[in-house]
């Protein structure tokens, strides 16, 4: 509960503004970003000038590939992708796609326009098409080291330690990537100064971050606070930290596609329904056939080394067939490997009789860490989510999308309750939000939850953001059973 906010610019403030030195903690993490945009500019290079020497090609010529590399580094620090701090990964990917096309595209119309100053437009296409893919590996990459090392990202005190700061620093705090570490949180309420929210300690009331600010940034986290006290707070905070963000009372609400907009002096959002939108969901059904056609082709050798190994190991059928609740609710056949022994259903049946404990994990997660009835083989496919694979034909069908939400039991509709209509809309997906962020670490009803999210807030760069994120679990084996 917040007690008091004092004045919004008290003059300990501007002392300690004026004795707090200016610090450039982010340049070096910039730096290493913006390096490994070099090296990535010139590894994409070598094969280029191969690529275009076996074709036949007028090569890139080095010294002006350079210059529209700076010019690329140029716009990319423009976006504010070094370090990039707060993006959150839809958005980072998105500047980083979005910008590096259109540097390609003013080369590419340079190249129109004056071809002797340019290199010729398949040899840029080759260059920009290996540097998109590049660059976005060799900064994942790079970040992460800077992560492990523990030298990524800017401290942040947060302002009020209730329930909304805890979420916010949870989710910071599993998420380094964003680059905004909570080291100090402030609160009025004296039964929670002196102890931790998720390990970030509570050091005193709110008067003391504006009189003392131990941080650069501030986020102010009292949603459930009156208007006048939220008016007052904000500009105390603003007045005391350089950078301050404040959490809106808007929780339940699509936060992906919001964009402010000023009426006069009021401040208003923009909140934007993707679902409404037919060339958003006409991009998604694209990229859901071609990534399908082309997986399907690339995996074929080993669909049918996993068919064989199935056939080996048991008896019955290689593809097992289970109905899920697809759009509008149409059940369809969901396809997978078949990981488990025939008489699965029995084994459980039976198993959850004698053991009540096995019973209560089973209702809480619908599934089972040791699982009497998957096989051998079927415990490898589960762990690297290769039993899922035939899915493939349910994309190209129509039937599920490449993410979306968990495709559903029939018989688990009545316990989705009030969300089945929200869930319902799209199709269920191969991948998805909650399989990428808790795996089946998740309860039900916070699988339910994160499915309600990841459709209130669906855009085509979350779907490519949750593709990339599912090789890094698949790979890693993160939480499948």
């Amino acid at each position: 509960m917040l007690v008091g906010v004092v004045s919004p610019v008290p003059p300990a403030v501007r002392s300690a503004e004026r004795q707090r030195p200016w610090t450039f903690s982010s340049v070096p993490q910039g730096l290493t970003l913006a390096l490994g945009d070099v090296l990535s500019l010139l590894l994409a290079c070598a094969p280029t000038l191969i690529l275009t020497r076996i074709l036949g090609w007028h090569p890139i010529d080095l010294p002006e590939t350079l210059v529209w590399g700076a010019l690329w580094l140029i716009w990319r620090g423009y976006q504010g992708l070094y370090p990039g701090y707060g993006r959150s990964p839809q958005t980072e990917l998105r500047l980083h796609v979005v910008g590096t096309l259109q540097v390609a595209g003013v080369q590419l119309a340079a190249a129109l326009a004056i071809q002797r100053l340019t290199p010729t437009p398949p040899s840029a296409l080759v260059l920009w098409a290996l540097l998109l893919v590049t660059a976005l590996t060799m900064r994942y990459a790079l970040r992460s080291l800077l992560i492990r090392w523990g030298q990524y990202g800017r401290p942040i005190s947060v302002i009020g330690a209730g329930h909304t700061a805890e979420l916010a620093i949870a989710h910071l705090c599993q998420h380094p990537a964003y680059g905004l570490n909570p080291v100090y949180a402030y609160d009025d309420n004296p039964e929670l100064q002196g102890r931790h929210v998720r390990g970030v300690p509570v050091i005193g009331p709110i008067e003391l971050a504006l009189t003392m600010p131990r941080t650069q940034q501030a986020l102010i986290s009292i949603p459930g606070a009156r208007a006048e006290t939220q008016r007052r707070l904000v500009n105390g905070i603003y007045s005391a930290f350089p950078l301050t963000w404040v959490i809106p009372d808007l929780f339940g609400v699509p936060n992906q596609g919001l964009q402010t907009h000023s009426i006069g002096a009021i401040a208003s959002l923009e909140i934007r329904n993707n679902l409404r939108s037919l060339r958003s969901r006409l991009v998604k059904r694209i990229l859901d056939l071609l990534c399908a056609i082309v997986c399907t082709v690339l995996a074929l050798p080993l669909l049918l080394i996993i068919a064989v190994a199935i056939r080996l190991e048991s008896k019955g059928p290689v593809i097992y067939k289970a109905y899920r609740l697809g759009r509008y609710g149409q059940p369809f056949p969901c396809y997978k490997f078949r990981s488990m022994h025939e008489d699965a259903e029995q084994r459980l049946e039976s198993l959850l009789k004698e053991c009540p404990e096995l019973r209560h994990e089973y209702e809480t997660f619908h599934k089972l860490k040791q699982d009497p009835r998957v096989t051998r083989i079927g415990g490898l496919l589960r762990m690297t989510s290769l039993d899922e694979l035939p899915q493939l034909w349910n994309v190209l069908m129509g039937q599920m999308s490449l993410v979306g939400p968990r495709p559903y039991l029939p018989r688990e509709s009545q316990k989705i309750g009030h969300a089945i209509d929200t869930i319902l809309r799209v199709r269920p997906g191969m991948t998805g939000y909650w399989q990428v962020n808790d795996r089946s670490e998740s309860t039900f009803e916070q699988r339910v939850d994160m499915d309600q999210f990841y459709i209130a807030n669906w855009s085509p760069w979350l779907d490519l953001v949750i593709l990339l994120q599912t090789v890094r679990v698949v790979v890693r084996g993160m939480g499948a059973y």
